[in-house]
């Protein structure tokens, strides 16, 4: 008589390596299965874009804040909306320049007095340097770009030592531009220049400074 239990036996070790197969395609369903949800998860959960007046009631929230760079000081970038300004914590912040348009993803908390957004993340939208203004156009919008880089269009109407003068095709506008180098370009020659633009408050007038690597003048095409 054949003993039950050796058949059994050798059955169950006959069809261990299809078990076994099984549930490794359990295993790796599941698996899949749980990327999937979280996926979703993370798809569904989308912090809120706010604005920047308004950061302080998400104390503790991830937020989505956007605006233009108005200073670099280390890991603390000051954005403005045009009507607000905020900080964002971010430690790395290589690439984001003055007058960037940038967007950041983060978490909102105290920083000091003020409350800033420590960021996990931070998109460039746009570079300072990537639309050319015209020089009337920074004259009547002057609020958007002080303390900022700009990157303006004009023609050449003096030129000194130091320093330089640009204007408008119509001559109704005229800024200083600061230059510690010569400038190879003459009279009413069109140019454009790369600079930070600031406010001098004990002549009350603006002007261009050429103060980075990124800065310069070079012919208009």
């Amino acid at each position: 008589m054949k003993n039950i239990g050796s058949i059994m036996h050798h059955k169950y070790f006959l069809n261990f390596p299809h078990i076994l197969h099984g549930m490794r395609k359990i295993y790796f369903l599941m698996a899949v299965a749980g990327i999937v949800s979280l996926y979703f998860v993370s798809f569904l959960y989308q912090p809120e874009r706010v604005v920047l007046s308004e950061i302080w009631k998400y104390s503790g929230k991830d937020v989505v804040v956007e605006g233009r760079v108005k200073n670099v000081a280390g890991n603390l970038i000051t954005i403005s909306d045009g009507n607000c300004t905020a900080f964002i914590y971010w430690e790395n912040d290589g690439e984001v320049e003055y007058g960037d348009y940038v967007e950041a993803v983060g978490r909102v908390g105290e920083y000091g007095e003020n409350f800033a957004i420590y960021a996990r993340e931070v998109k460039i939208i746009r570079k300072w340097n990537e639309n050319v203004i015209s020089l009337p156009y920074l004259a009547e919008n002057y609020e958007k770009f002080l303390n900022e880089n700009v990157n303006v269009s004009g023609y050449i109407y003096s030129k000194y030592t130091g320093y330089f003068y640009l204007t408008d095709e119509y001559m109704e506008y005229r800024i200083r531009i600061y230059c510690n180098q010569s400038i190879p370009f003459k009279k009413y020659e069109r140019v454009v220049v790369k600079a930070l633009m600031l406010y001098d408050p004990s002549s009350l007038s603006f002007y261009l400074k050429i103060c980075d690597d990124s800065h310069g003048v070079m012919k208009y095409e």
